[in-house]
């Protein structure tokens, strides 16, 4: 007969390899095993019983990192859940700081940033849709979020934001160069970026990326929500 575990008993047993192969502390394993995607694999009733073992379980871990996450030094890019939504409405979609240049403006409420967020992952069945929260890999924590905005000439153009407590740290220095080399790895040879000419900050990340200049644009308006006129520094960077 088949030995089972409880549901329980199978996590603990999974966050403890986990720990003990990569030599990550008890709560650091238990942060990035619910960082991924494998407790979706387990039924929601705690009482269940299963026939995989923790060694199984940790494949899977094994290879949610590997094939859906960029990891870098200190934060884990991964794809977004609805239970990124307070976060997210926390930590910068509702900061008007943060949406000063971008294309839309600040969330009023949580039902907006769960909103975006489902619409977000209906976008997931199209494979041109590459976006990721970034989180950071210590705590787990969402902090942020990079993705492919648009595609010119089937060059991918990318974008960002990151919650006002993690600037100048060079987190989104760390995070779009780690982006831009998953994009070279998918096959990409050219990635575009842009920002507004009065964004300082995000130009010098954009230039600390690697990132060359090109040309700026001149619009009548940014977006459907920011209809003032606009001037962008358009940027290039090629394999």
């Amino acid at each position: 007969m088949k030995h089972v575990l409880s549901k329980t008993i199978l996590i603990s047993q999974t966050i403890e390899l986990i720990a003990k192969k990569y030599k990550l502390s008890i709560e650091e394993s238990r942060n990035r095993f619910y960082q991924s995607d494998v407790i979706e694999m387990l039924d929601d009733d705690d009482t269940g019983l299963y026939g995989e073992s923790a060694l199984y379980l940790l494949s899977l871990y094994e290879n949610y990192f590997k094939n859906k996450c960029i990891e870098t030094e200190r934060l884990l890019l991964r794809k977004i859940r609805i239970e990124d939504a307070k976060p997210m409405f926390d930590n910068w979609a509702s900061d008007p700081e943060v949406t000063k240049y971008l294309t839309w403006n600040p969330h009023e409420n949580i039902e907006v940033t769960k909103m975006i967020i489902n619409r977000w992952l209906e976008e997931e069945k199209d494979p041109k849709t590459i976006r990721f929260v970034i989180t950071l890999k210590d705590s787990g924590e969402p902090i942020g979020s990079i993705d492919v905005v648009n595609y010119i000439d089937g060059n991918p153009e990318i974008g960002y934001c990151l919650s006002k407590k993690y600037w100048n740290q060079g987190l989104m220095t760390e995070a779009c160069k780690a982006f831009t080399k998953y994009l070279f790895n998918k096959g990409f040879n050219k990635v575009l970026i842009k920002a507004l000419v009065e964004n300082i900050s995000s130009n010098r990340v954009i230039e600390k990326c690697g990132f060359k200049f090109t040309h700026q644009e001149h619009l009548e308006h940014l977006s459907s929500f920011k209809p003032n006129p606009t001037t962008l520094n358009c940027y290039e960077l090629i394999k």
